[in-house]
């Protein structure tokens, strides 16, 4: 038995089960089990498995996201930080987003978490390739092409390899970089 875990082990030890097994797998017992603790240790830090999920959303919400914007968004120049951005989400935890998306269908909490994440993500995606496109309108589908590729990807293959990911996001990213090029003309 582990002697100290805390919350952020508790949290990846969850990512790591969604990946794996999918939603119906996060339980107490076998979270704790995949950190060697006791169900004490979980009860002390949660109170109960739906306090978990709400503070684990939050979580995921945050690594995965919030973070993900933050570093991209430090970026200036407009193409490094599309390339960027793809760099970011190749090393998204890809099998446990498909099993977010896929809990989202039974659990409203989850859904109302992944609704959040999803707008969050096609905003910071529609303020990224603004400079690829000639108006607003534009970005925005542009941000929804690629929300569109990476959900895509995340539910048809699994386990999502780099170099699946590589070969999708390449020419997505090929294709916006020559709308840049066309837009600064």
């Amino acid at each position: 038995m582990r002697l100290l875990v805390n919350r952020a082990d508790y949290h990846e030890a969850a990512l790591r089960v969604l990946a794996e097994e999918g939603a119906g797998a996060v339980k107490v017992t076998r979270l704790c089990s995949e950190l060697g603790v006791t169900t004490g240790s979980f009860y002390g830090y949660f109170g109960s498995l739906d306090g978990f999920v709400d503070e684990f959303l939050e979580y995921w919400s945050e690594s995965q996201t919030a973070r993900v914007i933050e570093i991209a968004n430090a970026q200036g120049d407009p193409a490094e930080r599309i390339r960027l951005l793809k760099r970011l989400g190749s090393s998204l935890p890809h099998a446990a987003e498909g099993a977010i998306r896929a809990w989202a269908g039974t659990n409203p909490a989850v859904a109302k978490m992944q609704v959040k994440v999803d707008k969050r993500r096609l905003d910071a995606l529609t303020d990224a390739l603004r400079p690829a496109a000639r108006d607003a309108r534009e970005a925005r589908v542009l941000g929804t092409m690629a929300m569109t590729l990476l959900v895509g990807l995340q539910q048809w293959r699994k386990p999502v390899t780099t170099r699946q990911f590589n070969v999708v996001f390449n020419e997505f990213q090929e294709f916006v970089e020559m709308k840049m090029a066309a837009a600064s003309d």
